[in-house]
Parts: structure tokens; sequence; C-alpha cells
């Protein structure tokens, strides 16, 4: 219990700390709407608008000229609107409506002044929503002379049909962003009054335990916030955004862009095989595989499936399918949407990484903190990007974020597994562990050599722990093989049906941006691949979300493809724990050591196959970040507690840092990738976060 001093402390600072947000939300974020109260609008006549439409060139690169959806895609357009010989003296705000096809527009706003007289000077940039008034700060120096809105949109019908000058700006008190702001700050309130950061971590305290889990419920609720964020505001624009019906209406080939649920309609119907015919002139090409070929073919191709024998395939694993997409259409009848299932493997990933996390505490740190094992779960959580998977959730984001869930539920296993001392006990989480192997292989084949880097080591450690009967252990290797074994013979027995080899997964017989068959493994890349999947940087902004990953176009010689939207795993701040790998204190225990170094070599190879053979992108990075988080917090974790418990802070402080700032990397990330489904389903929304959440 706490003492009478540190509740009183904890009071007066909550206290406080609500005084403060108070003053923030009410006056500081609300300064132009109370500095403009007392303006008197002035509405423009539209007519003496000077008005000019242009298209844009649109450059091309090596992805739009093999993209099929480039092909189509719409053109787009300028539109300026400038207002002449304006003599206008104490302009502050400018309100302007757009009208046009839903969505986000950005419009930049300029004006020639007294100050700027040879030409227009940028005013402010603004994020509108068709149909809602926006607002813009046009301060000017002196006379305003002119006036100019620009912006660039698919819409060709896209106008301002209203526009007044010296708005006053609303004032909105967001209660949203007070708690954003109260909630937070309470906490570390709580934390360094009651010293909370001075308390070791004790599993038989039930206290500890809801702890733990309400830790783990923040980062649920998290999940099912990008969740409902991720919900069409029109359904009938993003059909495919929904749970589909089944049997399908159309032909199949109108569903290729659901590859999970073609997937599944494979399944249902026995076939291993998509029941769509290839085009005879996309089979009479000398290379169907050469995009260059196809496009001037003009053949109806389902791009990015394999073709193999004249059939189409589905390359992407059975994992999800099995797991989820069955179970769902046996319990409602329908096959879930991408939105649906991208939801759900992010709830199960929380589930598991916080069960891996608490299981590897327990196995490696001898004397944990309460408070670092609590924060650090969520830094391994949402450190794996799992957020941007879910807002970013395809065919690609979906198979991904399976493949972070059974990595975490495979090492939760394996671990729970090392520690029963009953033998059934042990024997079934052996299985359920090689169970879970087989499902991660069968998700992400490349997370599970990740995965493989954690479990060989501790196999090992296993099999030579002289402290075990010897038959103990030899059962512990059988109940762990062979299940395995078996799993990874269904896998290759469904490879060698589909592709004519064991160890062929289909990438090879990609129809994709790339002939990926001229795509190998070289030790010469070595160091562009450590460089782009560890190192590559982030960029920063002054507006929501602040942060976002690195933008880039890199095209390698020879046939290989490099799109790049990408931040490096490092770019996570929990993963720093791995510079201080070698200065834990009990570097032997349980093999420890070796189970960090080998993961963390592990997903340098990973990062070297998935360079070569893939690429780079954001969403190949999280097939590495898991491990790297996993080990980077438990380092962190094990080299702060002791300095915790005792009492000095400055290790705490610093890893409560790297927490704090993983956390805000992985939010930045879901409302800031190369797919931004957020800004695209919902975008008022989005527009409320960004006014919110931006300081101009």
């Amino acid at each position: 219990m706490a003492d009478p001093q540190a509740r009183k402390r904890l009071l007066i600072s909550a206290a406080a700390i609500l005084l403060l947000c108070l003053l923030l939300e009410g006056v500081i974020f609300q300064t132009d709407a109370l500095r403009t109260q007392g303006l008197t609008p002035l509405s423009f006549d539209m007519s003496s608008a000077r008005i000019t439409l242009e298209e844009i060139p649109q450059e091309e690169s090596d992805v739009t000229a093999v993209m099929p959806s480039s092909q189509t895609r719409d053109p787009v357009f300028r539109t300026t609107l400038v207002f002449e010989a304006l003599e206008l003296e104490n302009i502050h705000t400018l309100s302007f409506v757009l009208e046009g096809r839903i969505g986000l527009i950005q419009v930049e706003v300029s004006l020639a002044d007294d100050a700027h007289r040879m030409w227009r000077t940028g005013a402010d940039t603004v994020l509108a929503l068709t149909g809602s008034p926006a607002y813009a700060r046009v301060r000017s120096n002196g006379m305003l002379h002119e006036l100019a809105l620009s912006f660039e949109t698919d819409d060709e019908t896209a106008a301002v049909t209203a526009l007044t000058l010296n708005a006053p700006i609303p004032y909105h008190f967001s209660l949203l962003r007070l708690l954003t702001l109260l909630l937070p700050l309470w906490l570390i309130a709580a934390v360094i009054s009651l010293r909370w950061w001075r308390i070791p971590l004790d599993r038989r305290n039930p206290r500890h335990t809801l702890a733990y889990c309400l830790t783990g419920l923040v980062c649920v609720l998290l999940a099912l916030g990008i969740s409902a964020l991720c919900i069409p505001q029109e359904k009938d624009l993003y059909q495919y955004t929904w749970d589909l019906k089944y049997p399908f209406e159309d032909e199949l080939y109108e569903y290729r862009a659901q590859a999970h649920a073609v997937l599944y309609d494979m399944l249902a119907n026995a076939r291993i095989s998509v029941d769509v015919t290839p085009d005879e002139e996309l089979l009479a090409l000398e290379n169907p595989y050469d995009p260059t070929q196809r496009l001037s073919s003009g053949a109806q191709t389902m791009f990015d499936y394999a073709l193999y024998k004249g059939r189409y395939y589905v390359y992407f694993g059975l994992t999800p399918v099995l797991v989820f997409y069955a179970p769902f259409r046996l319990l409602t009848g329908a096959i879930p949407s991408y939105n649906t299932a991208g939801a759900f493997f992010a709830l199960l990933t929380v589930l598991a990484a916080f069960l891996c996390f608490w299981e590897a505490v327990r196995r490696f740190i001898r004397r944990p903190s309460l408070l670092l094992t609590c924060i650090c779960a969520a830094a391994v959580t949402l450190g794996s990007h799992l957020l941007m998977l879910e807002a970013s959730a395809d065919r690609y984001h979906v198979s991904i974020a399976c493949g972070q869930a059974f990595f975490f539920l495979t090492l939760w296993a394996a671990m729970t597994a090392c520690r029963q001392k009953a033998r059934i006990r042990r024997t079934c989480m052996f299985i359920l562990a090689a169970l879970f192997s087989a499902l991660l292989a069968g998700a992400r084949a490349t997370a599970a050599l990740t995965a493989a880097g954690w479990l060989l080591p501790l196999f090992i450690w296993v099999l030579l722990n002289k402290k075990a009967p010897v038959r103990r252990r030899i059962m512990d290797a059988l109940s762990f093989l062979i299940p395995l074994a078996l799993g990874a013979a269904a896998i290759m027995i469904y490879n060698s049906a589909r592709f004519g080899s064991v160890f062929e997964f289909g990438q090879t017989w990609q129809l994709t941006l790339e002939d990926i068959r001229y795509n190998h493994i070289s030790l010469s890349d070595l160091g562009a691949a450590v460089w782009a999947y560890f190192f590559d940087g982030l960029h920063l902004s002054s507006t929501f979300p602040y942060i976002n990953p690195g933008s880039g176009f890199i095209n390698r010689s020879g046939n290989w493809f490099y799109a790049v939207v990408n931040a490096g795993a490092l770019t996570v701040p929990v993963t720093w724990g791995l510079l201080f790998v070698f200065a834990l204190p009990e570097k032997a225990r349980h093999g420890k050591l070796a189970v960090y170094l080998c993961t963390a070599a592990m997903t340098v190879f990973v990062a070297l196959s998935g360079y070569c053979v893939a690429g780079v992108a954001l969403r190949y990075v999280c097939d590495i970040l898991p491990a790297l988080c996993l080990v980077g917090a438990l380092v962190l974790t094990e080299i702060a507690s002791p300095d915790a418990i005792e009492g000095r802070g400055h290790t705490t402080g610093i890893t409560a840092l790297f927490v704090c700032l993983t956390v805000a990397v992985a939010l930045a990330f879901a409302f800031s990738n190369y797919r931004n489904y957020i800004s695209l389903y919902a975008p008022a929304k989005y527009l409320e976060l960004f006014n919110l959440f931006t300081m101009t």
C-alpha cells in the first residue's frame, strides 16, 4: 500500500496535470479560434475568379510501366483559382468549400501583398474534405492584392463553390485530445509518485498479473480503434472491404484482389489451382513472366498470381484460410474481408506477443521490474508494426500479420514446454510448438526462418542439458520433431503438387512486376540489404502523424526491381537494446546469449534473401521486426531492472523513453504508410485526427 505522503503527491500532481491539460486544450489549442472570433466575414463572388484547369503529365517509372492498374488510372488535374486586383486590409483567415467526389484534397493557398508584390508567396496548405468547410491562415502584410487557391485531383469537376475571407475559425473543445494528453501524464505521475518503477515482478501476485493484462488491454483497444477507423464511410465505393457472400456472385476472376477468398474457394472445391483458365494470348507468349510482353499482348492476367504449366495458383500460404477464413465461413456463412481478417490477426498478435514476452522474461530474467515488464511487452507488440499491418490489410499484409501472430505463439509454446516438469504437459507443449511452427511456415516462410534462429539454440540447450535425464531429452526431441516433420511434409507435398518441387512456394512463377526467376541471393548485396532492412531512416514532418517512412525509388542492374517505401528495423527504438546484449549480467542463463545472437544473425540472413529476391518495402521489414523487438526489449528489461528495483532510475528512464518512441512510431505508421487506407476509406475521420493533432 502506498504511504500517505505518496498519495498526497499523486493527488497534487494529478490536479496540476488536469489544470495544465485544460489550459492546453481550452486556450493553447484554441489560439486561432480565440484570435479570430471578432473578425467580420467577407464573402467572395466566385464569378470574379480566373480559373485554370490543366492535366498534369504523370511521370512513368518501371512501376507504372508494368503495373496493370496504372494503365487505366485516371488522369490528374491541377485546378487554380486566382482573385486579382484586390485592395483589402487586415485579412487573417480564409474559408472555402470544395465540391466533387468524396475524398481528401490538399489545397495550397498563396497571396500577393505589400510585402510580396512581384509574385505570390505561400500562405498555408490545407487538407480539405469535399463538401465540408476548410479554414486557412492568410494573414496579409499590409494590403492584399492577389489570392490564389490550387489543388490537384483526379476529379475534373472538382471546384471551389464558396469562399469567405476573415471567417472566424470555430472553437472546438476536443475530449479526445484532452484525454490523449491527460491519461499518459496521469500514468507517469502515478509511476513517479507511487514509486511503481521500483516494484519487482511477482508472478504469484494477482495485482501484478492484472497490471500486465491491463497493459495488453491498452494494446487491444488501440487495435480495435484502428479497426474502427478502417470502416469505409461509403460502402458502395469499397465493396471488397466488407465480408463477401459465398458462393461468389460473379466470376472468380472478379475477386482476384481477394487472394485468400480465392484460396478458400479452391479448398472448398477440392482444388489446388484457381478455377480460372488463363487467356490463350498469355499462354502463347514466349515468356509470360516478362511484364512488358504481357502488357503488349493485351492478355487478361491475374496479376501477382503464380502461373505454372497453364494454370493459375495462389502463392500465399494456407494458414490464414485454415485458422480464420474457414471457421469464419462456418460460423457466419460469409467470407471475411481483409479488414475483418486484419483486425482478427492484430488481436491474435497482441495476445501472442504478451504471452511470449511473459514467458521469455520468466526464462531469461531472474528478477525483472514489474513496470519494465509491462511497458516492454507493449513495445514488442506495437513495435512489430501490427497497427500498420492492420490499417493496410490486403493480401500481402494479412499474410504477414498472420505470420507475426504464429511467430510469437511458436516461441511462447516452445519456452513454456521447456519449463514444464510434468511429462504430459511438457510433451503437449512441444507438440503445440511444432504445430505453431508448421502454421507459421504456412503463413510466411521468411518469418519461419526468423523463428528458427530462436528455436535452434533453445532446442540444442534442451538436448544438451545434463541436468535432465537422457530419456526425457529423447522424449522432448521426438515430441517436437515428429509433428514438425509431419507439418513440413504436408507443406512439401502441397508445394510439389502445385509446382513440382517440395521447396517451391510459388514466388518463382509470379506474374508480377518482374521476372523473379532471375533473382538470386548474392553476398555482394549484403551491405545494401543491411542498410535497407536495418538502418534506412524516417522522415519527420510538422503535421499529423509527424513520422513517416522513407520513400524513394531504386532500380538496380539486371531485372531486379525495388520499390522503396521503407523504414529499417532499427528505426523502432526498442530494438536498440541489441546494442547492450554483451552487457547482460547473466549471459549464459538457459542459453540466453546464444538465442539472442542466433536470432539476430538469422534476421540478417532473412534481410539478405528478401533484398535479393523480393526487394525493399516496409512490409518486408515486418518479417524481422518481431524477433528484433523481442530481443531488444528483453535486453533492456534485464539491464534496467536492477537499477529500477534499487531506486536508481537513469536506465529505467532511458528504457521508458525508448518504449514511448516505439509507440509513437507504431501509431504514426498506422496513418502514414504506402497504403493510406484510413484516409481513403474514412477521410472525415482522418481529417478530424489531422486537425486535432496538427499544431500550425
